[in-house]
């Protein structure tokens, strides 16, 4: 804030910066000082508040302040930059809503050139084409001027009076320009925090929703006599698609489940959940595994949205002989290392993913047997393909050398191999999918 020379008046930086800010003094000493002061008044009340709606409202009683007008009107551009009625109130601080009549033909002219204008006497004015709107609402004198961040406009400040008794003068109109010039400030930044502060709200409801959706998921591994079994998931976003599990079952069996629903975020998420839910409720009974698989099919297909699916490996493994059977609904085909002969096996028979044909029916494939030493690897398809920067799929080819250098690991070292070399394939903290990583290693 600097004195101005000719009357030692500290005027507001942003009269110093306004075109023609001269003007905005009448030489009156007294006179000038009391409009400095409304000024300085007005830019402490409007940039004393975060709140927008309560920085809105100052903006618009403090112009009618200012000005001496009847009505003013904030404009603000939208999301969509479309300019729409903010908020608009009287000289009695009645809200007029936001489907009151002004002169549009004024907001449109100061929109597209960024100048504001003040019309003195509308009736004789012929510099501007008024439009109807200013004969219907026989408004006698119209200022509008815009609300500028640096080089963007964020909206419009607009005040009018029918009255014959006040009519805008340059003087007003400078003043109100400097007045603009601080209001947008505090409404932008208003805007920023309360985006900020939605931004934080949505952000708290994620981190609730991931720590839930983990809680769903086995911590890490389990161990049976003659089998090594562990898994881990890791989210791309908040929450995840992907979803894995253990599950006993009579007979001395065990279940074991890895999924991955189309798409990321919460909608991938409740479906991830709702699937566990169903799976854990249909286990429970004596179904077969190819019953449950088609249960739970039926089911999806009836809830999940359209264009959204699940994928989906189940195995049943008997632990006394180690035999397994398994259903596969259009997931990725599990690999098995040999270790008595160092090959590869992948369990590929199988239907289609969940939740696309409501009766279908699922077949149970096996029994595969598994001996001492080898490995059942169960994934989703974010480790085959994890991208590098030069547009490289990690591949399946990777995921077979790393378990045939491992082999001889607990399974949770080899996961973790897995997982290590996936990311520094990537070369980055950031993963473009959801990445879901199981071991049942026979012992």
């Amino acid at each position: 804030m600097r004195p101005d020379r000719k009357t030692g008046i500290y005027l507001p930086d942003a009269i110093q910066q306004a075109e023609n800010y001269a003007d905005f003094l009448t030489g009156d000493l007294a006179a000038d000082r009391m409009r400095v002061g409304i000024l300085l008044e007005t830019l402490a009340e409007v940039n004393s508040s975060v709140d927008l709606a309560e920085v809105m409202q100052n903006v618009v009683d403090k112009s009618i302040t200012v000005t001496g007008a009847e009505r003013a009107i904030i404009m603000l551009y939208d999301d969509e930059n479309v300019l729409r009625v903010d908020l608009a109130r009287d000289a009695r601080g009645q809200d007029l809503g936001t489907a009151v009549q002004y002169s549009h033909s004024v907001a449109m002219r100061v929109a597209r050139d960024g100048d504001g204008i003040c019309l003195i006497d509308t009736a004789n004015q012929d510099e501007i084409s008024l439009g109807q709107s200013i004969l219907d609402l026989k408004l006698l004198t119209v200022m509008c001027v815009p609300l500028r961040v640096k080089d963007r406009m964020i909206g419009l400040l607009y005040v009018d009076s029918k009255a014959s008794s006040k009519e805008f003068t340059n003087r007003d109109l400078t003043l109100f320009k400097a007045l603009a010039s601080q209001v947008a400030v505090a409404v932008d930044n208003s805007r920023l925090l309360e985006h900020y502060v939605e931004k934080q709200r949505i952000q708290e409801g994620l981190n609730v929703a991931r720590d839930i959706q983990r809680s769903l998921l086995p911590r890490g591994g389990m161990s049976f006599p003659g089998l090594d079994l562990f898994g881990v998931s890791v989210a791309c976003e908040e929450t995840s698609g992907d979803y894995f599990d253990y599950i006993r079952r009579p007979g001395g069996r065990l279940g074991m489940v890895v999924g991955d629903v189309s798409g990321h975020g919460i909608g991938a998420a409740l479906v991830m959940s709702t699937a566990r839910a169903l799976l854990r409720a249909l286990t429970a009974t004596e179904a077969a595994s190819a019953e449950i698989v088609t249960r739970l099919n039926s089911f999806l297909s009836e809830d999940v949205e359209t264009g959204r699916f699940m994928t989906m490996f189940y195995g049943e493994l008997d632990l006394a002989n180690r035999r397994l059977n398994y259903v596969r609904a259009g997931h990725n085909e599990p690999v098995i290392y040999r270790h008595a002969t160092d090959t590869f096996e992948e369990l590929s028979e199988g239907g289609i993913a969940l939740g696309m044909i409501d009766d279908f029916e699922f077949d149970a494939h096996g029994p595969v047997t598994l001996e001492p030493g080898d490995l059942l690897f169960m994934y989703t398809d974010g480790i085959i393909e994890a991208m590098n920067d030069r547009n490289e799929q990690f591949g399946i080819h990777r995921v077979r050398e790393l378990l045939r250098e491992h082999r001889d690991r607990a399974a949770r070292d080899i996961v973790e191999e897995l997982r290590s070399a996936a990311q520094a394939h990537i070369g980055t903290d950031e993963r473009q999918d959801d990445l879901t990583l199981v071991i049942a290693k026979v012992t």
